[in-house]
C-alpha cells in the first residue's frame, strides 16, 4: 500500500528540485502534441506560466501535509 505522506514527500522533492524550464522540456518530451507547429505563438508562454502555477500549487499542497 502506499503511505500518502512518502508519497508527497517525494513529489514535493521533485518539485522543489526541477526549474520551470526542464518542467517543460519533459512535458515536450512526454506530450509533444502540446508543442506542435500549429500552436499559436502565445501559448508557450501561457503554457509556461501554467506550468509555474502547477509547480506551485503542488509545492503549497506538499507544505500543507
Amino acid at each position: 500500500m502506499l503511505d500518502a505522506q512518502k508519497c508527497a514527500e517525494l513529489i514535493g522533492q521533485h518539485f522543489a528540485e526541477i526549474t520551470t524550464e526542464q518542467f517543460l522540456e519533459n512535458l515536450k518530451n512526454s506530450s509533444p502534441e502540446l508543442f506542435e507547429d500549429d500552436a499559436l505563438p502565445s501559448s508557450a508562454e501561457s503554457l509556461l506560466s501554467e506550468s509555474t502555477a502547477l509547480k506551485d500549487t503542488l509545492l503549497e499542497q506538499v507544505a500543507r501535509t
